[in-house]
């Protein structure tokens, strides 16, 4: 089809902000082992372990991954096939049933078909359109007979142009009346961000030119993720629009739509023959220079916040599995020919046979397509964590190591660093309490005019009445990154340098029990200010360790609420995804977190609260629970400092936590959740009323004109 020219137009805008040469990175990303920080590790990890539900697996996959691996199971390649039949050819039609192009399409839910934008830009674009299913080549190099479908537009349509995609409603029966698209399954969507890292190879089915169906297998490397796209090297034409690409377990990672167009000295677009392509050409003649896909991730996000009720959205949006293929179903659509030479699926009792004519046993073909379809359902594995394989103890196969704080040289840490990223306007003091709250800061013991806790690479202000930091800031350096493995337990220490009775210790969070099921004696967990890994950098490993180790000071501890709902994990993901920006290209960054103190009762929507009236937190074991949570990212930019601010909630969890029985606590908190924010300088400025200096001037803006933005997925953030 002819791709429009504001598609090219916002890819190549969108390149130009990423700043990035295709092929100076694809050198740089090579082929070999992918470099993965140990968040990004135990991510995959989960997600290969929700696929397979098999450590061992698991395990092996990730191993695979890191170390660019190309082997797989055979069943590789009858996975793919079954993902294949979801992809249809669309022919495009217009209002007289003329044929004016081609693109691409899939099933990802029943009776919904998922394409661009810019093939379906509103719902007359479908009404006379087709959908045609299984065309492609059968084994002997003959087209099959395309099933034929129409569009329901009035049924169900949706588009949004920023993502180029949209959705549409298929008829349930196709053209000729001969066939139920229930025979055709779907490919679940998952919302669950990094199903693929820079250096992996994306796979992409596809019908370019409206050629019959054909795939690029492993030759699609993925390069970089800028928002809610990514980009990738790939040999997909124009014709690919719409359809999916997927990582090596066959989930869907993008949405193909635009790329990066050659171009000579004039800035005009060039063809594979190096001559000037204008619009009355098929876009399949451009040479791209890289290709750009859309999240499937923000798309799940915008169709949850668009049209999450809507009926027939619903089961994508509940990742819905396709129903197991019928055995008569499951032929692979490969006939025999004449002769009998061919390959077929034959079924006995429990198993199936793929008879080539050699007969290679394999499982159940049931159960082939449930193990592509539920995988990409599963967002975690079972339990509080991962399994481990056995003989490993940790995912980089680490030992675990025990906590260790050396007290004895307290006085000699260096601590938070203002001049860290620079000096002049790219330093970045601690933030400033104003003069209202100062008689509430607590002083060194042997030095009372001294309120700063210095540790190893951060620092800490404590409010002695809340017994909890003001503020706890850290610098990290992605480049000294170590890899020092899991920590075996947790043991937390006072600091001796300021007075017992201004923290809270383990008289408090000792109360919990240790088992999940028995939680009401104490809702609450020790929670990180400054993480650990964000600390846990150095020139040595054991360095390293003994940096990450420090931050088991209770002056860097504050009470949250144990529950791991989907709202934690985004919190815990927030914290691995500025982790991640800085480790990316090993740069220096800074990282600012603290509670928000008696912060506003209303609606988390209407923060900051205007009034500016003090609402007390609630207490719990005798100890006043912040509703709030706050952390600013602040990184080096071209043109100066830039600051990204984000405020974490568990007010919904907490409010009524003082007035509610103990056994009662989990029953009544267990289906509320925390909710994520990312706000601008000037609001965090007044929840806080914190002095931040020159960081309002370094604000990223992406909260300011529309003030506290809800982030429901990893793919709402904006730095």
């Amino acid at each position: 089809m002819l791709i429009k020219s504001n598609v090219l137009s916002a890819s190549e805008q969108r390149f130009k902000q990423a700043a990035f040469s295709p092929t100076e990175l694809d050198r740089r990303l090579g082929d070999g082992p992918i470099k993965m920080t140990p968040p990004q590790k135990e991510r995959r990890y989960r997600q290969l372990l929700a696929e397979t539900d098999d450590p061992t697996c698991a395990q092996i996959g990730l191993e695979r991954i890191i170390n660019g691996n190309d082997l797989d199971s055979i069943n590789y390649l009858l996975k793919g096939t079954l993902a294949s039949h979801s992809i249809c050819r669309i022919q495009l039609k217009d209002a007289g049933s003329n044929l004016v192009g081609y693109a691409s399409g899939f099933l990802i839910g029943p009776g919904v078909l998922l394409t661009n934008h810019h093939v379906f830009g509103k719902p007359t674009d479908a009404t006379n359109s087709i959908a045609d299913f299984d065309y492609e080549l059968d084994l002997n190099g003959m087209e099959r007979s395309p099933a034929r479908f129409g569009f329901e537009p009035g049924k169900l349509f949706y588009t949004n142009d920023r993502l180029d995609y949209s959705i549409v409603a298929v008829a349930p029966t196709s053209l000729e009346g001969n066939r139920n698209l229930s025979d055709w399954a779907w490919l679940p969507l998952s919302g669950v961000p990094g199903k693929a890292d820079p250096g992996e190879y994306l796979t992409i089915i596809q019908h370019p030119g409206g050629q019959t169906k054909q795939v690029c297998v492993r030759e699609n490397k993925l390069l970089k993720y800028v928002g809610d796209f990514l980009w990738y090297m790939t040999d997909t034409t124009a014709g690919s629009s719409g359809s999916p690409a997927f990582n090596r377990f066959w989930q869907v990672v993008a949405l193909h739509h635009s790329g990066i167009p050659k171009k000579d000295s004039q800035g005009r677009t060039l063809t594979k023959d190096g001559i000037v392509w204008d619009t009355s050409m098929d876009e399949t003649l451009i040479d791209w220079i890289a290709n750009e896909g859309v999240r499937v991730s923000s798309i799940v996000a915008d169709l949850k916040m668009a049209i999450g009720s809507h009926p027939l959205v619903k089961p994508v949006l509940d990742g819905q599995a396709p129903p197991a293929a019928s055995p008569e179903k499951a032929t692979v659509s490969i006939p025999r020919n004449g002769d009998g030479d061919g390959i077929w699926v034959e079924q006995s009792g429990d198993s199936a046979s793929l008879v080539v004519p050699l007969r290679i046993p394999m499982p159940l073909f049931q159960k082939q397509l449930q193990s592509i379809t539920a995988a990409v359902v599963k967002t975690a594995p079972k339990g509080n964590g991962p399994a481990l394989v056995p003989g490993v103890g940790t995912l980089s196969g680490l030992p675990m190591e025990a906590v260790h704080i050396d007290q004895s040289t307290l006085g000699s840490r260096p601590g938070y660093l203002p001049n860290y990223l620079g000096t002049g306007k790219l330093s970045v003091p601690l933030p400033k309490i104003p003069a209202s709250l100062r008689s509430k800061i607590a002083t060194l013991i042997a030095k009372p005019a001294q309120s700063e806790l210095k540790y190893f690479n951060y620092s800490v202000v404590m409010n002695k009445e809340r017994k909890l930091a003001f503020f706890s800031c850290v610098n990290i350096d992605g480049g000294q990154q170590q890899d020092v493995g899991k920590r075996e337990g947790d043991s937390w220490k006072r600091d001796p340098r300021i007075d017992d009775s201004f923290q809270i210790g383990d008289e408090f969070y000792r109360k919990q029990s240790t088992l999940e099921a028995d939680r009401t004696a104490n809702p609450f967990d020790r929670g990180h200010l400054v993480r650990r890994l964000d600390a846990t950098w150095g020139g040595t490993v054991a360095e390293a360790k003994e940096h990450g180790d420090d931050s088991f000071h209770f002056t860097n501890c504050s009470p949250q609420f144990f529950s791991f709902n989907q709202g934690k994990q985004l919190w815990a993901g927030l914290e691995d995804f500025t982790r991640d920006v800085l480790l990316k290209d090993e740069e220096k960054g800074i990282v600012m977190n603290g509670p928000v103190f008696d912060g506003p009762d209303a609606d988390d929507a209407n923060l900051p609260d205007p009034s500016g009236s003090p609402h007390k937190d609630p207490t719990f074991g005798g100890v006043s629970i912040p509703k709030y949570f706050w952390k600013i990212l602040i990184t080096k930019g071209d043109s100066g400092l830039k600051a990204a601010a984000f405020l974490m909630s568990q007010r919904n969890l907490i409010m009524d936590i003082d007035r509610i029985k103990e056994a009662d606590i989990l029953e009544k908190f267990s289906e509320e959740d925390v909710r994520v924010f990312q706000v601008s300088m000037a609001d965090l400025t007044k929840l806080t009323k914190l002095d931040f200096g020159n960081l309002a001037d370094a604000d990223s803006h992406e909260a300011t004109s529309v003030g506290p933005r809800l982030i429901e997925s990893f793919d709402d953030i904006r730095i």
